[in-house]
Protein backbone atom coordinates (compact mmCIF):
# COMPACT_ATOMS: atom_id res chain seq x y z
CA UNK A 1 0.00 0.00 0.00
CA UNK A 2 2.67 2.06 0.37
CA UNK A 3 3.98 2.30 -2.96
CA UNK A 4 0.21 2.88 -4.07
CA UNK A 5 -0.01 5.98 -2.14
CA UNK A 6 3.47 7.29 -2.78
CA UNK A 7 2.27 6.50 -6.47
CA UNK A 8 -0.73 8.35 -5.76
CA UNK A 9 1.58 11.44 -4.75
CA UNK A 10 3.55 11.27 -7.48
CA UNK A 11 0.49 12.08 -10.06
CA UNK A 12 -1.34 14.25 -8.58
CA UNK A 13 1.53 16.78 -7.83
CA UNK A 14 2.90 16.24 -11.69
CA UNK A 15 -0.97 16.38 -12.68
CA UNK A 16 -3.75 19.24 -13.91
CA UNK A 17 -7.19 19.08 -15.13
CA UNK A 18 -7.76 20.09 -18.39
CA UNK A 19 -11.40 21.81 -19.32
CA UNK A 20 -13.98 21.31 -22.61
CA UNK A 21 -13.17 17.38 -22.53
CA UNK A 22 -15.40 14.16 -20.68
CA UNK A 23 -14.05 11.83 -18.64
CA UNK A 24 -11.59 9.51 -20.23
CA UNK A 25 -12.84 6.63 -22.68
CA UNK A 26 -10.92 3.99 -21.77
CA UNK A 27 -10.77 4.48 -17.76
CA UNK A 28 -7.64 5.75 -15.78
CA UNK A 29 -3.99 4.95 -17.33
CA UNK A 30 -2.50 1.95 -16.75
CA UNK A 31 0.61 1.67 -14.04
CA UNK A 32 2.85 -0.57 -16.15
CA UNK A 33 6.31 -0.98 -14.45
CA UNK A 34 9.01 -1.99 -17.36
CA UNK A 35 11.75 -0.60 -14.54
CA UNK A 36 13.68 0.93 -17.80
CA UNK A 37 16.10 3.60 -16.69
CA UNK A 38 16.77 6.63 -19.18
CA UNK A 39 19.76 6.22 -21.34
CA UNK A 40 23.12 7.47 -20.15
CA UNK A 41 23.20 10.85 -19.77
CA UNK A 42 19.52 12.42 -19.92
CA UNK A 43 17.56 13.12 -16.66
CA UNK A 44 14.15 14.09 -15.96
CA UNK A 45 13.53 17.73 -17.16
CA UNK A 46 16.45 17.07 -20.27
CA UNK A 47 15.92 18.06 -23.87
CA UNK A 48 18.16 15.82 -25.91
CA UNK A 49 19.08 15.41 -29.61
CA UNK A 50 19.23 11.37 -31.10
CA UNK A 51 19.81 9.71 -33.99
CA UNK A 52 18.41 7.07 -35.99
CA UNK A 53 18.98 4.90 -38.46
CA UNK A 54 15.82 4.47 -40.85
CA UNK A 55 15.26 3.65 -44.88
CA UNK A 56 19.13 4.14 -44.96
CA UNK A 57 19.72 7.31 -43.85
CA UNK A 58 20.51 8.80 -40.52
CA UNK A 59 18.07 10.88 -39.05
CA UNK A 60 17.22 12.56 -35.84
CA UNK A 61 14.75 13.97 -33.57
CA UNK A 62 14.32 15.92 -30.57
CA UNK A 63 13.63 14.01 -26.65
CA UNK A 64 11.95 16.24 -23.71
CA UNK A 65 12.12 13.95 -21.02
CA UNK A 66 9.26 15.44 -18.74
CA UNK A 67 10.34 16.72 -15.01
CA UNK A 68 8.32 13.78 -13.30
CA UNK A 69 9.16 11.04 -15.51
CA UNK A 70 9.09 7.65 -13.52
CA UNK A 71 9.41 4.29 -14.84
CA UNK A 72 6.46 3.63 -12.95
CA UNK A 73 3.80 4.52 -14.24
CA UNK A 74 4.49 3.56 -17.90
CA UNK A 75 4.80 7.43 -19.62
CA UNK A 76 2.62 8.89 -22.57
CA UNK A 77 4.30 10.35 -25.72
CA UNK A 78 3.76 13.43 -27.80
CA UNK A 79 4.92 13.28 -31.59
CA UNK A 80 5.50 16.93 -32.27
CA UNK A 81 5.60 17.46 -36.18
CA UNK A 82 7.29 21.18 -37.46
CA UNK A 83 5.96 23.42 -40.25
CA UNK A 84 7.10 23.68 -43.66
CA UNK A 85 11.00 25.38 -44.23
CA UNK A 86 10.61 25.51 -39.79
CA UNK A 87 13.00 22.64 -37.46
CA UNK A 88 12.04 20.61 -34.85
CA UNK A 89 14.30 23.12 -32.52
CA UNK A 90 11.49 26.10 -33.73
CA UNK A 91 8.91 23.71 -33.31
CA UNK A 92 9.71 23.14 -29.80
CA UNK A 93 9.57 26.41 -29.01
CA UNK A 94 6.25 27.30 -30.90
CA UNK A 95 4.12 24.99 -29.28
CA UNK A 96 4.69 24.81 -25.62
CA UNK A 97 4.43 20.92 -25.36
CA UNK A 98 7.57 20.88 -22.85
CA UNK A 99 6.40 24.07 -20.85
CA UNK A 100 6.01 22.35 -16.88
CA UNK A 101 3.36 24.52 -16.58
CA UNK A 102 1.01 22.47 -19.26
CA UNK A 103 3.10 18.88 -19.47
CA UNK A 104 5.14 17.13 -16.82
CA UNK A 105 4.08 13.83 -17.32
CA UNK A 106 4.77 12.96 -21.59
CA UNK A 107 7.63 12.53 -23.30
CA UNK A 108 7.47 14.86 -26.15
CA UNK A 109 9.25 13.86 -29.98
CA UNK A 110 10.08 16.73 -32.09
CA UNK A 111 11.24 14.87 -35.33
CA UNK A 112 13.27 16.38 -37.92
CA UNK A 113 11.88 16.68 -41.82
CA UNK A 114 14.34 16.07 -44.67
CA UNK A 115 14.65 19.43 -46.12
CA UNK A 116 12.44 20.87 -43.51
CA UNK A 117 9.53 19.03 -44.86
CA UNK A 118 7.45 16.20 -44.52
CA UNK A 119 6.58 13.21 -47.09
CA UNK A 120 3.32 13.84 -49.01
CA UNK A 121 3.97 18.16 -48.86
CA UNK A 122 5.16 19.61 -52.04
CA UNK A 123 8.60 20.14 -52.68
CA UNK A 124 9.60 17.61 -50.02
CA UNK A 125 12.30 15.38 -50.50
CA UNK A 126 11.99 12.37 -53.11
CA UNK A 127 14.21 10.60 -50.51
CA UNK A 128 11.71 10.85 -47.42
CA UNK A 129 9.59 8.23 -46.12
CA UNK A 130 8.49 9.73 -43.14
CA UNK A 131 6.06 6.76 -42.33
CA UNK A 132 8.59 4.39 -41.59
CA UNK A 133 10.76 6.97 -39.73
CA UNK A 134 7.94 7.56 -37.50
CA UNK A 135 7.46 3.97 -36.78
CA UNK A 136 11.87 3.64 -36.55
CA UNK A 137 11.66 6.46 -33.63
CA UNK A 138 8.28 4.84 -32.12
CA UNK A 139 10.30 1.77 -32.23
CA UNK A 140 13.43 2.94 -30.43
CA UNK A 141 11.31 5.02 -27.93
CA UNK A 142 9.92 1.72 -26.91
CA UNK A 143 12.73 -0.01 -26.60
CA UNK A 144 14.60 2.84 -24.37
CA UNK A 145 12.19 3.97 -22.22
CA UNK A 146 9.19 2.95 -20.49
CA UNK A 147 6.56 3.92 -22.83
CA UNK A 148 2.97 3.34 -22.65
CA UNK A 149 1.90 1.76 -26.15
CA UNK A 150 -1.87 2.74 -25.70
CA UNK A 151 -0.81 6.69 -24.83
CA UNK A 152 0.89 7.75 -28.12
CA UNK A 153 -0.48 10.89 -29.59
CA UNK A 154 0.75 13.42 -32.55
CA UNK A 155 0.48 17.25 -33.49
CA UNK A 156 1.68 19.76 -35.76
CA UNK A 157 1.68 22.54 -37.44
CA UNK A 158 1.00 23.52 -41.25
CA UNK A 159 2.77 20.99 -43.77
CA UNK A 160 3.21 19.67 -39.97
CA UNK A 161 -0.37 19.14 -39.25
CA UNK A 162 -0.67 18.14 -42.73
CA UNK A 163 1.65 14.84 -42.10
CA UNK A 164 0.18 14.43 -38.68
CA UNK A 165 -3.65 14.14 -40.75
CA UNK A 166 -1.55 11.69 -43.07
CA UNK A 167 -0.54 9.37 -39.66
CA UNK A 168 -4.52 9.77 -38.93
CA UNK A 169 -5.03 8.52 -42.06
CA UNK A 170 -1.82 5.36 -42.26
CA UNK A 171 -3.60 1.70 -41.67
CA UNK A 172 -0.59 0.99 -39.82
CA UNK A 173 0.45 4.09 -37.91
CA UNK A 174 -3.15 5.08 -37.15
CA UNK A 175 -3.56 1.83 -34.77
CA UNK A 176 -0.36 2.60 -32.88
CA UNK A 177 -0.98 6.39 -32.39
CA UNK A 178 -4.40 7.11 -30.07
CA UNK A 179 -5.48 10.78 -31.19
CA UNK A 180 -4.16 13.76 -33.44
CA UNK A 181 -4.29 17.70 -33.22
CA UNK A 182 -3.06 19.50 -36.31
CA UNK A 183 -2.95 23.21 -36.12
CA UNK A 184 -3.25 25.30 -39.27
CA UNK A 185 -3.14 22.08 -41.17
CA UNK A 186 -2.19 21.96 -44.66
CA UNK A 187 -3.81 18.73 -45.87
CA UNK A 188 -2.85 19.32 -49.59
CA UNK A 189 -4.48 16.92 -52.07
CA UNK A 190 -2.84 16.24 -55.42
CA UNK A 191 -5.14 16.77 -58.04
CA UNK A 192 -6.74 19.97 -60.32
CA UNK A 193 -9.22 21.52 -61.06
CA UNK A 194 -9.55 22.29 -57.56
CA UNK A 195 -13.10 22.35 -55.67
CA UNK A 196 -12.45 22.89 -51.72
CA UNK A 197 -15.84 21.59 -50.83
CA UNK A 198 -16.04 18.16 -53.10
CA UNK A 199 -12.29 17.52 -53.46
CA UNK A 200 -11.62 13.35 -52.53
CA UNK A 201 -9.78 13.10 -48.95
CA UNK A 202 -7.55 9.52 -49.69
CA UNK A 203 -7.97 7.97 -45.93
CA UNK A 204 -7.23 4.61 -44.79
CA UNK A 205 -7.01 4.13 -41.29
CA UNK A 206 -6.63 1.13 -39.44
CA UNK A 207 -9.81 1.46 -37.58
CA UNK A 208 -13.27 3.48 -37.37
CA UNK A 209 -13.10 5.89 -34.19
CA UNK A 210 -10.12 7.68 -34.71
CA UNK A 211 -9.82 10.86 -31.94
CA UNK A 212 -8.98 13.84 -33.95
CA UNK A 213 -9.24 17.95 -33.00
CA UNK A 214 -8.27 20.44 -35.69
CA UNK A 215 -7.25 23.87 -35.01
CA UNK A 216 -7.47 26.72 -37.69
CA UNK A 217 -7.51 30.47 -37.86
CA UNK A 218 -9.97 31.83 -39.60
CA UNK A 219 -8.05 34.37 -41.04
CA UNK A 220 -5.19 32.64 -41.99
CA UNK A 221 -3.81 33.77 -45.27
CA UNK A 222 -1.00 31.12 -46.05
CA UNK A 223 -3.61 27.69 -45.62
CA UNK A 224 -7.31 29.39 -46.17
CA UNK A 225 -9.70 28.32 -43.92
CA UNK A 226 -11.67 28.17 -47.01
CA UNK A 227 -8.87 26.12 -48.97
CA UNK A 228 -8.71 26.23 -52.63
CA UNK A 229 -5.38 25.64 -55.26
CA UNK A 230 -2.30 26.19 -54.00
CA UNK A 231 1.31 24.87 -54.61
CA UNK A 232 -0.49 23.62 -58.36
CA UNK A 233 -2.76 21.54 -55.70
CA UNK A 234 -5.94 21.23 -53.67
CA UNK A 235 -6.79 22.31 -50.20
CA UNK A 236 -10.35 21.04 -48.83
CA UNK A 237 -12.04 23.99 -46.98
CA UNK A 238 -11.57 23.28 -43.25
CA UNK A 239 -15.28 23.23 -42.39
CA UNK A 240 -15.46 20.15 -45.11
CA UNK A 241 -12.65 18.76 -43.99
CA UNK A 242 -13.74 18.31 -40.44
CA UNK A 243 -17.29 16.81 -41.59
CA UNK A 244 -15.13 14.09 -43.93
CA UNK A 245 -13.54 12.66 -40.41
CA UNK A 246 -16.78 12.87 -38.72
CA UNK A 247 -18.42 10.95 -41.62
CA UNK A 248 -15.33 8.72 -41.31
CA UNK A 249 -16.03 8.14 -37.58
CA UNK A 250 -19.64 7.18 -38.39
CA UNK A 251 -20.58 10.43 -35.83
CA UNK A 252 -23.36 12.88 -37.20
CA UNK A 253 -22.63 16.06 -38.24
CA UNK A 254 -24.85 17.47 -35.78
CA UNK A 255 -22.64 19.13 -33.46
CA UNK A 256 -22.59 20.83 -30.04
CA UNK A 257 -21.02 24.75 -29.80
CA UNK A 258 -19.12 26.06 -26.65
CA UNK A 259 -17.47 29.04 -26.11
CA UNK A 260 -13.74 28.53 -25.11
CA UNK A 261 -14.03 32.48 -25.35
CA UNK A 262 -16.08 35.13 -26.59
CA UNK A 263 -14.21 34.70 -30.45
CA UNK A 264 -13.32 31.23 -30.13
CA UNK A 265 -15.85 28.68 -30.84
CA UNK A 266 -15.29 24.74 -30.12
CA UNK A 267 -17.28 22.05 -32.14
CA UNK A 268 -17.72 18.87 -31.22
CA UNK A 269 -19.25 15.81 -33.09
CA UNK A 270 -20.18 13.00 -31.18
CA UNK A 271 -22.41 11.30 -27.99
CA UNK A 272 -22.28 9.07 -25.51
CA UNK A 273 -18.29 7.73 -25.07
CA UNK A 274 -18.11 9.06 -28.36
CA UNK A 275 -18.57 12.58 -27.87
CA UNK A 276 -15.71 15.10 -29.11
CA UNK A 277 -14.23 12.45 -30.97
CA UNK A 278 -13.87 14.72 -33.85
CA UNK A 279 -13.35 18.16 -32.84
CA UNK A 280 -12.99 21.53 -34.13
CA UNK A 281 -11.67 25.19 -33.01
CA UNK A 282 -11.81 28.18 -35.26
CA UNK A 283 -11.30 31.71 -33.81
CA UNK A 284 -12.20 34.10 -37.05
CA UNK A 285 -9.54 36.95 -35.96
CA UNK A 286 -6.42 33.85 -35.69
CA UNK A 287 -4.21 33.48 -39.12
CA UNK A 288 -1.46 31.03 -39.61
CA UNK A 289 -0.73 30.54 -36.01
CA UNK A 290 -0.18 28.67 -33.29
CA UNK A 291 -2.69 30.04 -30.89
CA UNK A 292 -1.20 31.57 -27.74
CA UNK A 293 -2.10 33.65 -24.95
CA UNK A 294 1.63 34.74 -24.94
CA UNK A 295 4.05 35.71 -27.12
CA UNK A 296 5.41 33.70 -29.36
CA UNK A 297 7.33 33.22 -33.15
CA UNK A 298 3.99 32.91 -34.95
CA UNK A 299 1.92 35.98 -33.55
CA UNK A 300 4.85 38.56 -33.41
CA UNK A 301 3.26 41.45 -35.81
CA UNK A 302 -0.54 40.23 -34.77
CA UNK A 303 -0.30 39.84 -30.93
CA UNK A 304 -1.50 36.99 -28.57
CA UNK A 305 -4.48 35.16 -29.14
CA UNK A 306 -7.43 35.00 -26.76
CA UNK A 307 -6.43 31.54 -25.91
CA UNK A 308 -4.06 28.72 -25.56
CA UNK A 309 -4.14 25.84 -28.08
CA UNK A 310 -1.69 23.69 -26.09
CA UNK A 311 -3.54 22.65 -22.85
CA UNK A 312 -6.43 22.39 -24.81
CA UNK A 313 -4.69 19.95 -27.14
CA UNK A 314 -3.32 18.19 -24.03
CA UNK A 315 -6.61 17.92 -22.82
CA UNK A 316 -8.28 16.32 -25.38
CA UNK A 317 -5.05 13.68 -25.54
CA UNK A 318 -5.26 12.79 -21.85
CA UNK A 319 -9.12 11.54 -22.98
CA UNK A 320 -8.12 8.99 -25.65
CA UNK A 321 -6.08 6.10 -25.44
CA UNK A 322 -6.08 3.00 -27.47
CA UNK A 323 -8.68 0.70 -26.46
Amino acid sequence: MKLLHGLAAIVLACSHVEAYWPAPRCGLPSFINCQKPLPQGQKPGGIYNVSVLTSGLDRSYLISIPPCYTSLPATSVILSYHGGSRNASYQLALDKFTDPEFNRLAIVVYPQGLDNNWQGIPGASVEANDFQFTSDILDQLEQSYCIDRSRIWASGKSDGGGFCNQLACDPVLSKRIAAFAPVSGAFYVNTSPCDANTVSLTCNPGRSNIPLLDIHGGNDTTISYNGGARKKQCLPAIPYFVHQWALRDQLSLDNRTTYITSDTRLYSYGDGNEAGLVSHILDESIGHDWPSTQPNADNTHVGPASYNATPIILGFFKRHRLC
